[in-house]
């Protein structure tokens, strides 16, 4: 059963969007990269040594937003935004999701 919006986080850092443990959707992802080089970010089920479920590009010097549909993608235990700074290039990441009820 899908729980309440919860609603949009801006992700600038790795570190949990939700914890292990909850269950979530995430319903799309806008990266934000900075510099000249793509930025690459991916969003981990089950926290920091979790399993990579998404994984995403953005666009050098720009935004680029990812859909996942109306159902979007389930992560079963938390989800961890990982944000490595690759060459330099650094990005932000604004995460849509809702927790899902129990």
């Amino acid at each position: 059963m899908y729980g309440s919006p919860t609603g949009d986080k801006l992700v600038t850092a790795d570190g949990e969007l939700i914890a292990a443990g909850d269950t979530i959707r995430v319903f799309n992802v806008h990266i934000l990269s900075s510099g000249t080089k793509s930025f690459v970010t991916s969003l981990l089920n089950g926290g920091a040594g979790g399993t990579v479920w998404i994984k995403e590009t953005g666009t050098a010097g720009t935004g680029k937003t990812i859909d996942y549909g109306v159902n979007g993608k389930l992560f079963t235990n938390g989800c961890y935004v990982s944000t490595p700074a690759i060459d330099g290039v650094t990005g932000t990441i604004l995460v849509t999701f809702r927790k899902d009820l129990a």
